[in-house]
């Protein structure tokens, strides 16, 4: 281990004997004296060099030995002073200590009494520089902690702010999950519902043609509804099928050339058969408008809007139109009913979603899941299905590309 390096002592006395007397005892005790005969020797002294203790005479013929003091204590706060006055009187020992001096000695002192009264001073200086090193580590170490607590805190307030999404997102997913199941709840329900009432028609006209006393005309009614009922089970059923492939990416579109404004003049006229209350009229294209697309597919779409614009219109004009718009086939269907309600205009093709009730107070009837999968059949051709308001009614559109899009004919893959 190293040698500590030895004491500084500064001896400030314009008495060159004292001077040297003084410093020649001290260097005997092992300390680096270094001395000056004036004030101004003494600030050269100060600027050059750090001291443990100064020994400062009281009067001085350039400077009063306070004002030496005074420096010391400004320039080297650690510096231990002890003031020489030939004095002995109270007002010189007060004046000093008040001046910031550690000790102070009569000159002339006894060698014993100089070497006690610097040793102590010595000591005194250097528990103060370690004392300085001590705060100052501690100061640099609280400013660690501090950073530390500031990061540490910053951390955890991330981590809080995390945890409150986490909170909020699974809140959100368990909302969502209770949603879906209220929903599938609901679906089932409405779905056999919906099987019901078709199998208790069908099951009591079977009964009623059981009888004996059936006249020609009322068995042939009976076979016409339930022809019909059972026509209807068929479409419910290949609806819950399209469903299911939608649903799972395997739903499937099969393309060939095809006259998109023939197939809509044709529902038209079916529509307008089976419903006589509404007035439907095509005001499309007069000229073909040939595409490659599944003609059976599409034409379930034209006859799905067809249907809900009269399931939702008390009366009026429905109106299908055919034309071109932006690189596109456009298919539009715009009826005067009481219109969707704004925030339901994409909600519509979600599956058995079905809108306001009719004028007679009950919602149509229907399993809610044609316009989930017309969207479904317009996407796997490329094309868009979509819902907006008009002027004194609602009005629903397809778009198919008019060039052939790549996943014809192929799985549809949902995201």
């Amino acid at each position: 281990m190293a040698e500590a390096p030895p004491a500084r002592v500064l001896v400030v006395d314009d008495d060159e004997s004292v001077s040297i007397t003084m410093r020649a005892v001290l260097e005997q005790e092992g300390y680096a004296v270094e001395a000056a005969r004036s004030a101004a020797e003494a600030r050269v002294a100060l600027e050059h060099a750090s001291f443990d203790a100064a020994l400062l005479d009281l009067h001085l013929d350039d400077a009063d030995g306070i004002e030496v003091l005074s420096e010391v204590g400004r320039r080297q706060p650690e510096c231990s002073a002890v003031m020489l006055t030939g004095y002995g009187s109270l007002d010189s020992a007060i004046r000093a200590i008040r001046g910031g001096a550690y000790d102070y000695l009569l000159k002339p002192c006894a060698l014993d009494e100089l070497k006690l009264t610097i040793g102590r001073a010595v000591e005194r200086s250097r528990l103060r520089r370690a004392l300085a090193a001590r705060i100052a580590d501690l100061e640099a170490a609280n400013a660690t902690i501090a950073a530390f607590n500031q990061d540490l805190q910053g951390k955890i307030d991330a981590a809080t702010a995390e945890l409150q999404r986490t909170v909020e997102d699974l809140r959100r997913t368990q909302h969502h999950l209770q949603e879906s199941q209220r929903q599938r709840f609901e679906f089932v329900s409405m779905i056999a519902h919906e099987l019901g009432q078709p199998l208790t028609t069908i099951v009591g006209y079977a009964q009623l043609l059981s009888r004996p006393d059936q006249t020609e005309e009322r068995v042939r009614q009976a076979l016409d509804v339930i022809v019909g009922e059972s026509r209807r089970l068929t479409r419910l059923v290949q609806d819950l099928s399209d469903v299911a492939r939608l649903t799972t990416g395997r739903f499937q579109v099969h393309t060939e050339p095809a006259d998109l404004a023939e197939i809509a003049a044709a529902q038209v006229t079916l529509a307008q058969e089976r419903s006589p209350d509404h007035r439907i009229v095509y005001a499309g294209r007069d000229q073909p408008l040939p595409l490659e697309f599944d003609p059976d597919r599409v034409a379930q779409i034209v006859a799905n809007l067809i249907g809900n614009a009269i399931k939702y219109t008390p009366g009026g004009t429905i109106t299908v139109r055919v034309g071109l718009a932006d690189q596109a086939a456009e298919l539009s269907v715009t009826d005067e009913g009481p219109g969707i309600p704004p925030d339901r205009l994409d909600e519509i093709f979600e599956p058995h979603v079905r809108l306001v009730p009719d004028e007679s107070g009950s919602t149509p009837r229907g399993a809610g899941l044609g316009l989930y999968i017309a969207r479904g059949i317009a996407e796997a051709h490329g094309g868009r299905l979509f819902a907006e308001n008009v002027p004194g009614g609602a009005r629903v559109t397809l778009l198919l590309p008019l060039q052939g899009h790549e996943n014809q004919g192929k799985e549809r893959n949902e995201a």
